[in-house]
């Protein structure tokens, strides 16, 4: 059986990187992300965005919560409106990619995602993301080609080394996999022992 994806903790919280009007407010920000306190943020967030209804990082920051707190469709909601009025903000089309997947929609979420990719054509992060709604869609041959990406933009990025090893595997293109495991086990030991651990499993029967 598949093992779960790993969260993307790291990767969603890069979208509230630099929002908030202030030094005190970026800092509050992330002590909030840092303790995991969803329901704080949200409350933080809203509070500010009364101040100013018309500006999108609030909007961001509680739509990244209520994403936290599996509030899906909310969450969906607010960030569609906000690509549309400022469609250069990468971070937030990043959030509605992912937010469209963990709600099970991968297909819209590999549509939002390839839109992201032609604006943030250097935001390793969106390729990953874009990687994982392929990998979800059952197209592997393009995760493959995203999770490359990812890798070639961030090369230090160990999970995109892993998801790239994983979906080779999957996908039976088992002799592309040494050289990731070469790359992944000078980055992440304990990543590198469970792409080799899915390496060395018995093939399934298609």
């Amino acid at each position: 059986m598949e093992s779960p994806p790993l969260p993307a903790d790291p990767l969603l919280a890069s979208a509230l990187v630099g929002r908030g009007d202030s030094l005190d407010e970026r800092e509050r920000i992330a002590e909030l992300n840092e303790k995991r306190d969803w329901d704080g943020l949200l409350r933080y967030a809203e509070e500010r965005q009364r101040r100013d209804p018309d500006g999108s990082d609030w909007g961001v920051v509680a739509a990244y919560a209520w994403m936290r707190r599996g509030d899906y469709p909310k969450a969906t909601a607010a960030l569609s409106r906000i690509v549309q009025r400022n469609p250069e903000d990468i971070g937030a089309w990043n959030l509605l990619g992912e937010s469209q997947r963990q709600a099970g929609q991968p297909g819209q979420a590999v549509r939002t995602l390839e839109r992201a990719s032609a604006i943030g054509r250097t935001s390793f992060a969106t390729f990953f993301l874009l990687g994982e709604a392929y990998r979800d869609s059952n197209r592997l041959d393009r995760a493959v080609t995203a999770y490359r990406e990812a890798a070639r933009l961030e090369p230090d990025f160990a999970r995109a080394w892993f998801e790239l090893g994983a979906a080779h595997v999957r996908i039976g293109e088992r002799d592309e996999v040494p050289l990731i495991l070469g790359r992944l086990e000078k980055l992440d030991p304990m990543l590198a022992a469970e792409l080799k651990r899915r390496l060395e499993a018995k093939p399934q029967r298609p």
